[in-house]
């Protein structure tokens, strides 16, 4: 079973931990887990997902301070970053 904290190799964070992080696509962090580990789900699943298969794999993620524009940014770049590496 995968968990957030087994994400990182050694130092490096995982390019969606990275993107949450240089984003500030958190405030209080309840939801920060969940959602970047939806996100890496998201990709073991489907590398290169449209606009679509994230909005919808999102969609089950509820973040109560409504940092959402934030979110969404962070998500973005962590696929393209993810997209990036695998090249």
């Amino acid at each position: 079973m995968l968990t957030i904290e087994g994400l990182a190799k050694g130092d490096k964070l995982h390019p969606v931990q990275e993107a949450f992080l240089s984003e500030g696509a958190f405030q209080c962090g309840y939801c920060t887990a969940g959602m970047i580990m939806g996100v890496v789900g998201l990709l073991n699943e489907k590398p290169k997902p449209s606009e679509a298969d994230i909005l919808s794999r999102m969609q089950k993620h509820l973040c109560r301070c409504c940092s959402y524009p934030r979110i969404l940014t962070a998500i973005r770049k962590g696929v393209h970053s993810t997209q990036a590496e695998s090249l």
